[in-house]
């Protein structure tokens, strides 16, 4: 077909859509003897595929880059094999698929593991890709891995993908490359399976995705780690066949796989919610004592009265998930000579998220547990779970307190 065939394809209407969906439906239960498997994505005859089903969800994860309070969509999760990773680093997820039975074999997978964070949460439904059942901006993000290809409208599924992805949320996917209809095994399965095999141009997907409303795409030039291993023994030493099997790569790939995201807007702003090692951006705060207690009594809880601005670049989140990620005022208690002796004197959390520049006021009671003496104290921002700000740079405010007797 030329472009305009393939978009005119795409772009059918919606009846004839339904009734590829209605044959897809009919007969997908009817090939989960074959095709399922509670153990996959471990191949039961060769390592390789495990190698490189295991690369596919490794490379998708990083560009999803999902955060502690994020909820992803697995889009025609199959047997849900990457929504069973993802719950494996604590992310929530809800997971589609037009088979019902791939969707018990889903629920399956992860109730057979009470180590799963989120294994009660996690939700599966069962739902043709161009008619999803959420609401809009629904989804921080979406992943789909080799399904999209089996699908009878790109367009339509497209179209629902983005209406339920929110602003600056990521769809991210694998899938073969531009030859993978015309392959021997793919013609097979079409034939005696009456699987729908496509191939993905990358071309057709970048229109399709733009007139669904989708900002841009970002393609990603990779091919499975068999395709070096077979052709050049391993890493090569020497730079211009380094520079000769990356231009090959570059060439080669879209043809052999399609890595993509599909972004929905600009990137969200940055903000503590983010992995240790995502975060972004500077952390750190002008913390001013407003009103504070210079001397209390042994057992005589105190309280100060703070104005703190973030003259950072990240978000400071007031709610985090259960591994942390919000923002606290702490107050570390130290010796004459500035050792810090305890790290959680007292903790209090912010009214709200505080955006870049913004100024906010608190006050943080002190239980009276402190014996009698002459203490140091050190008032610092922590991002729970993560690091306190003085880590970072930021400056910390300190003063004395006397404990009478």
């Amino acid at each position: 077909m030329s472009s305009e065939e393939l978009w005119a394809f795409e772009n059918r209407d919606a009846a004839s859509i339904n009734r590829a969906s209605d044959r897809s439906e009919a007969q997908a239960d009817e090939r989960q003897d074959v095709t399922t498997s509670l153990s996959f994505p471990l191949h039961w005859t060769s390592a390789t595929e495990s190698w490189n089903y295991l690369f596919d969800v490794s490379i998708a994860c990083e560009l999803l880059a999902p955060r502690p309070d994020d909820l992803i969509l697995d889009f025609a999760a199959g047997t849900c094999w990457a929504t069973e990773l993802l719950a494996r680093v604590a992310v929530r997820t809800i997971s589609v698929d037009l088979s019902l039975e791939m969707m018990r074999r889903g629920r399956e997978r992860l109730g057979a593991d009470r180590r799963l964070v989120f294994r009660d949460e996690a939700e599966f439904v069962v739902a043709r890709g161009q008619a999803l059942p959420f609401a809009d901006d629904t989804f921080d993000g979406v992943l789909c891995l080799n399904a999209l290809h089996h699908l009878p409208s790109y367009a339509a599924a497209l179209r629902e993908i983005r209406r339920v992805l929110k602003p600056g949320g990521r769809a991210v996917f694998s899938e073969p490359g531009t030859a993978h209809a015309v392959q021997p095994l793919s013609q097979f399965r079409m034939r005696e399976e009456s699987v729908l095999e496509k191939s993905v141009s990358l071309p057709l997907i970048r229109r399709l995705a733009m007139e669904a409303g989708f900002s841009r795409i970002t393609v990603v030039p990779l091919r499975s780690p068999s395709a070096y291993a077979f052709e050049y023994g391993g890493t090569p030493d020497d730079d211009a066949l380094l520079r000769q099997m990356w231009d090959e790569t570059v060439r080669r790939a879209p043809g052999e796989h399609a890595r993509f995201v599909l972004h929905n807007g600009d990137d969200p702003p940055s903000d503590t919610l983010l992995p240790a090692d995502k975060l972004v951006g500077r952390l750190n705060a002008d913390i001013v004592l407003e009103n504070i207690s210079a001397a209390v009594r042994v057992g005589q809880p105190f309280t100060d009265r703070l104005r703190i601005t973030n003259t950072g670049d990240l978000t400071w989140k007031a709610r985090g998930r259960r591994f942390g990620g919000q923002v606290t005022c702490g107050l570390k208690i130290c010796d004459a000579g500035g050792e810090v002796l305890r790290e959680d004197l007292g903790r209090t959390g912010l009214p709200r998220d505080v955006m870049p520049g913004e100024e906010i006021e608190i006050e943080m009671t002190v239980a009276g547990d402190l014996p009698a003496g002459r203490y140091g104290l050190c008032y610092d921002m922590v991002v729970e779970g993560v690091t306190w700000f003085e880590f970072q740079g930021s400056p910390c405010p300190r003063r004395s307190l006397e404990v009478l007797s």
